[in-house]
């Protein structure tokens, strides 16, 4: 695992854009990507088999542009986001809102 600081100079410079940026990343794989362009997927844990088909093709079709899919580590849309840009090949980030020592649902995602 790795910290970036906010005034590191891998901080990624989109961040600083927004209100209140997190002053820590703790980063586990390639932070190389943080800078990259993406789109975040966010929703419901409780998602339709619809809105999870949407998603998981949404994702894919985004990964298979070179797009990186952003998203949480929640069951629902979340799982189906990042399940949808690994079918694909791509590049997917997860935000943890929590903290990486205490993962909020705590039940474990169901990845179809």
């Amino acid at each position: 695992m790795k910290l970036i600081k906010i005034n590191d100079e891998n901080y990624p410079r989109n961040l600083l854009n927004i209100e209140n940026p997190p002053k820590k990343l703790y980063v586990i794989g390639n932070e190389k990507i943080l800078g990259d362009f993406g789109i975040a997927i966010v929703g419901t844990r409780n998602a339709s088999k619809y809105g999870e088909e949407i998603t998981k093709s949404f994702a894919y079709g985004l990964a298979k542009q070179g797009i990186n899919v952003i998203s949480g580590l929640a069951r629902g849309i979340d799982t189906y986001a990042h399940s949808g840009t690994i079918l694909a090949k791509g590049k997917t980030i997860a935000v943890l809102g929590s903290g990486f020592r205490k993962y909020l649902p705590e039940r474990k995602c169901r990845a179809n």
